[in-house]
């Protein structure tokens, strides 16, 4: 897990066991948003309703708002996750916790802080290098950009 701000706003790869999810609680993490889709973590997990309910074992509310890999959330699903980042501490995950993550976790820095996309992009780098993946996600972030303004 790293901090992209810390005790607020994190990143993560898909845990692998419990002792992972463990590990966010002791760090001070409350929520959990999951942006990996149900066949991926089937693949670690058995069954996506399995982890799911190991995170609310853990006192962990989560949201699950799967995104293709190498693909941005839509609109619609930006909304969604924005208001879930509102508050709270957060760490986001997909799979290996850079492409979709990072592009969530510099979408939250372009709309709350008003960083610019390279000044976005080179903050979560700063934390998880191979952040934001593709270039439909660093496309993403740049129209994302021309709609705050």
């Amino acid at each position: 897990m790293y901090w992209v701000r810390r005790n607020r706003l994190g990143g993560s790869h898909l845990p692998s066991h419990l002792e992972e999810i463990r590990d966010w609680k002791r760090k001070g993490v409350e929520k959990v948003l999951i942006l990996a889709e149900d066949w991926e973590i089937e693949e670690t997990w058995g069954d996506s309703n399995y982890y799911f309910q190991q995170l609310k074992n853990e006192g962990l509310n989560f949201l699950h708002v799967p995104i293709p890999d190498g693909q941005p959330p839509s609109m619609g699903d930006l909304d969604k996750i924005m208001n879930w980042l509102k508050d709270g501490t957060n760490v986001v995950h997909c799979v290996a916790g850079k492409g979709r993550t990072g592009t969530v976790l510099a979408a939250y820095l372009i709309m709350n802080e008003g960083l610019s996309p390279d000044q976005a992009v080179d903050e979560v780098r700063r934390y998880q290098s191979g952040a934001i993946a593709t270039m439909q996600q660093l496309i993403f972030l740049y129209e994302l950009r021309k709609i705050e303004d």
